[in-house]
């Protein structure tokens, strides 16, 4: 299996629980990385689980303003620094921040949503 359809798998792939998909963007931008698989589910996880309170706020306050888009993208990118900082894979580190920051950018990402790469620990 090429490490291109181990990576479409991990983003697209049936599992169980289901996950949601991640954006067509974020899964792009893995794709163009070369991410190995390890963190495109763990980038796809998060994103899932961020839907539960961005629904729970837009249910339960709707007249409070978020931008669920930013948080959902920010969600599935937050980690995008480790398809270049491997060893952030299971080890320590935080190198990983700055450069997900910076491969955003590079990439076309606006600041505000690139920031969440930066920002999240």
């Amino acid at each position: 299996m090429t490490t291109s359809t181990v990576l479409s798998k991990a983003m697209n792939g049936t599992v169980d629980p289901p996950l949601l998909p991640p954006p067509d963007r974020v899964a792009g931008l893995l794709a163009e990385l070369g991410s190995p698989p390890r963190p495109a589910v763990h980038l796809r996880a998060v994103h899932d689980v961020a839907h539960q309170p961005a629904d729970w706020m837009e249910q339960r306050h709707p007249a409070v303003a978020f931008d669920r888009e930013a948080v959902l993208f920010g969600a599935a990118t937050h980690d995008v620094g480790k398809t270049v900082h491997l060893a952030e894979l299971s080890g320590p580190g935080s190198a990983r921040e700055e450069a997900g920051q910076a491969l955003l950018l590079e990439r076309g990402v606006s600041p505000e949503p690139a920031r969440f790469a930066a920002i999240h620990a």
